[in-house]
């Protein structure tokens, strides 16, 4: 399911506002829905409501919505995740195994050398499931969808269990056939788990891609082996840190990114607003591809005040939403004449940071040009001076540290 077009006509701050949510002609996929979208606009123009919107499927004389449908597809959904989210840590209660499977797991860990917090469990990771969807209490959120966290448990557990089944049966082969020995066992077991999906080591290969630029890396306590017991490593002197000292952002990346890896969506529409949300910009930078890299066929779409992550999106993807001079929200177009590729004049992709902020994100040009101005006249009439003089120490020595203020050198 992807949405292809929206119209809303006197509702909220909507007058008449028409998204046609389609690539252009000239596009390879002309036509079709959008695979992602980024929503950008002033401060009230509706960003956050056109989610809400979408996510509700509001459907009414003031709202109308063209969806496509894939009609063999058990898997449709919305998802919303919104931009104000609060956090805490719950411990839970160890991994559900048998004592006898323990014991099990013990002894082929003494016989093997090779135990359950190697290789597969080295880096699991959970984010106390109850603690997330505890403080996800909006009705506006998917997170009411209890389903979620019932498949990541699932999964977890059925991974566990198969595991758990495996390694007896490997205990038992190497105590009764001779001939299988400790090496046997052990490319056995390194084969099961490269067949065998592990959810939550798949998760935390995806997020330590990004949270080691944090100096931090998520991983289970090797001591407790408890699953369900998020443990943080600072990569600088190798401390597990608490969770609750973690910044925001990182807690944000968990929250968001967990439940929709584990819940793998299909054929879906995914929204996320303000995903910048406590990022530096060199993150922001990799949201989009880290967040269209989950599931299969889905339709992304982000409200965002970022430029960094509108800089990820093709020009026909990005709605810029304004007001008019009579305080009517309308789309700004980027192109001219018909919706064909060719006769796009803007892109963000394309445009250097300056670029986007200006002509796109609405900064004035002079913002900071007269302070500049000022220090580039002071900098020519400095290189001319120095020119002048045989004895030019102290204005070369100025002139250095301002060339590098102005950006002239780095």
């Amino acid at each position: 399911m992807k949405i292809e077009y929206l119209e809303i006509k006197n509702y909220k701050q909507f007058a008449n506002l028409k998204l046609k949510l389609t690539y252009p002609e000239g596009h390879e996929k002309e036509g079709q829905p959008l695979d992602k979208i980024c929503i950008i606009g002033q401060s009230g123009t509706g960003k956050t409501n056109i989610l809400n919107i979408i996510k509700n499927k509001k459907n009414d004389k003031n709202v109308k919505m063209s969806f496509t449908q894939n009609k063999i597809s058990d898997y449709e959904k919305i998802y919303l995740f919104p931009a104000e989210k609060k956090f805490s840590l719950i411990k839970k209660e160890d991994s559900k195994i048998s004592e006898d499977d323990k014991m099990v797991l013990k002894e082929l860990e003494e016989w093997l050398d090779y135990g359950t917090h190697h290789s597969s469990q080295k880096y699991l990771l959970s984010k106390s499931i109850d603690a997330i969807k505890n403080q996800y209490s909006s009705k506006d959120n998917f997170f009411e969808d209890e389903n979620l966290w019932i498949v990541l448990k699932e999964k977890i557990n059925s991974y566990e269990k198969e595991k758990t089944k495996y390694t007896k049966k490997i205990f038992n082969k190497m105590m009764y056939n001779e001939n299988y020995s400790k090496e046997d066992s052990i490319a056995d077991m390194k084969k099961w788990e490269s067949e065998n999906e592990n959810i939550l080591e798949k998760i935390a290969d995806d997020i330590n891609s990004i949270i080691k630029k944090f100096n931090l890396e998520l991983k289970i306590d090797e001591n407790t082996n408890s699953y369900e017991e998020l443990i943080i490593k600072d990569l600088s002197n190798g401390n597990i840190i608490n969770y609750d000292e973690v910044s925001t952002g990182t807690k944000n990346l968990l929250s968001t990114f967990i439940p929709l890896k584990s819940y793998n969506p299909k054929d879906s529409i995914i929204l996320i607003d303000e995903p910048e949300n406590s990022f530096y910009p060199d993150i922001q930078k990799e949201l989009t591809d880290l967040y269209m890299s989950v599931g299969e066929n889905n339709q992304l779409i982000m409200a965002t005040h970022s430029p960094i992550i509108a800089s990820s999106f093709e020009p026909w993807e990005v709605v810029e939403l304004k007001f008019n001079e009579n305080n009517q929200v309308y789309r700004e177009l980027y192109y001219e004449g018909k919706d064909h590729v060719d006769n796009y004049f803007l892109n963000p992709q394309l445009l250097t940071w300056t670029g986007i902020l200006t002509k796109i994100f609405d900064l004035k040009e002079d913002s900071n040009f007269e302070m500049r101005e000022k220090e580039l006249i002071k900098y020519s009439k400095l290189k001319s001076k120095i020119r002048r003089l045989e004895n030019s120490e102290k204005e070369e020595e100025e002139l250095i540290k301002l060339s590098k203020k102005l950006g002239l050198q780095n």
